[in-house]
């Protein structure tokens, strides 16, 4: 995929960008960077893409990534419909590595940061009994100012660093080869799909969407993706269901018709392939009961 090319606004009184937004939904496109980025979801839920990583996110997401990751936060289709009971709040802190000066983050004091560095290019996800610190040092450089700003922004930097309770998102690779082509299509591909999994998808469907033959499209996507258009839409589908079995009274049935599989065994080897369990596995790891 070519995503969108961010370029972030520069401020002359201070080393890094900080911002809070407060908004009725995430609207960005899939898109990179060259800074590296952290972000906390104060409050929102939806679906996460980062590389080749297809997730839920939901209140609490708390993310470490390195330049020229793609990536994109979207919210539940509900976010959209006008419901002003939902709305989205994050923080966010980006800042280039030489943005203190050429060469600060290679003293030795800045090892372990120089290492999350590396794991950033996955796409770092932050678990365990450092996040809420984490959560509350972020929200404290969005709130100081000055040299006050730069010593809580390095101590989240060292903290996240030294936390042991993370997951890396995505395949290594996907933040090295990025150019800024075919933004508008493949960013095209990807809102129809998120809009339209739940019901059945013709791929030359999408293919019209952006002037190509069903062959060239085919192609075209797997060479940006690394995965067929039906592998990445049946990871929708099923992050989706993840989602329902964790968070409805619906029935494993119903999920599986809900999020766009006609044929409930269909459904079932596509959550087993996908998450390695069954929905029924899956449910009772995340001490939830449910019928099917």
């Amino acid at each position: 995929m070519k995503p969108k090319l961010e370029k972030i606004p520069v401020h002359l009184s201070s080393s890094i960008a900080v911002k809070r937004e407060i908004t009725p939904y995430m609207d960005y496109p899939w898109h990179y960077h060259p800074e590296f980025e952290i972000i906390f979801v104060e409050k929102s839920y939806g679906i996460r893409l980062m590389g080749n990583h297809i997730g839920n996110f939901t209140d609490g997401d708390l993310m470490f990534i390195s330049p020229n990751l793609p990536h994109v936060w979207r919210n539940d289709k509900k976010f959209y419909e006008g419901n002003m009971d939902l709305f989205v709040d994050v923080y966010v802190i980006q800042f280039l590595e030489n943005a203190l000066m050429n060469g600060f983050f290679d003293l030795p004091e800045f090892t372990q940061v120089k290492n999350l560095f590396i794991r950033g290019q996955q796409g770092v996800l932050i678990h365990g009994k450092d996040h809420r610190r984490i959560s509350e040092l972020i929200k404290a450089v969005y709130h100081a100012s000055g040299i006050e700003r730069l010593i809580l922004f390095l101590k989240t930097l060292e903290t996240i660093a030294k936390t042991p309770d993370f997951e890396l998102l995505s395949s290594i690779g996907y933040a090295n080869a990025i150019t800024n082509t075919d933004t508008e299509r493949i960013n095209k591909v990807m809102s129809f799909m998120m809009e339209n999994y739940s019901r059945k998808i013709n791929v030359q469907e999408i293919a019209d969407l952006v002037s190509l033959n069903k062959s060239s499209f085919c192609r075209y996507f797997k060479s940006r993706t690394h995965k067929t258009c039906s592998q990445f839409l049946n990871e929708i589908r099923i992050a989706h269901a993840c989602k329902l079995l964790l968070n409805s009274n619906m029935t494993i049935s119903e999920i599986g018709y809900e999020t766009g599989y006609n044929n409930i065994s269909h459904f079932n080897r596509q959550f087993r392939l996908i998450t390695d369990m069954t929905a029924r596995e899956y449910v009772k790891k995340y001490f939830r009961s449910t019928g099917s």
